[in-house]
């Protein structure tokens, strides 16, 4: 008899989204951000050590990340465990409001890497391929 995959069944909505899968996506989120914005990503593809994400801008060099997920609390963003991420990684914070395109990037207060303070801003820019 075949294996059938059985997908994990949930629920739409911030609620009922697992707290592993809301994570794995805040990390896609962030690189695929980083990557619009001109930078090389390079992602640990293992859930072991501090670095989630390596980003390389062209500029400003390479940058290690730790992505951590906000959660919603009464009235405000919570975000836990970034008082571990110690130099030379930095973490960034998504605050997975709304649909995903809505989402908020941020630095953590008194954690911003020099050169990198508007990195996460939104950009109005039209991009067009070359090659």
């Amino acid at each position: 008899m075949p294996w059938t995959a059985k997908p994990k069944q949930a629920t739409a909505g911030p609620i009922a989204t697992d707290t592993n899968r809301l994570g794995d996506m805040a990390e896609r989120w962030v690189t695929l951000l980083a990557s619009w914005k001109g930078c090389e990503v390079f992602e640990n593809i293992g859930c072991t050590g501090r670095t989630d994400i390596v980003i390389v801008h062209p500029e400003l060099g390479p940058l290690q990340i730790d992505v951590k997920c906000a959660f919603w609390r009464g009235d405000h963003w919570m975000v836990q465990h970034t008082s571990t991420v110690k130099a030379p990684v930095f973490p960034v914070v998504v605050e997975p409001d709304g649909d995903i395109a809505n989402w908020g990037v941020r630095w953590v207060r008194g954690k911003v890497p020099p050169g990198w303070e508007n990195f996460w801003d939104k950009d109005h820019r039209t991009y067009t391929a070359s090659k």
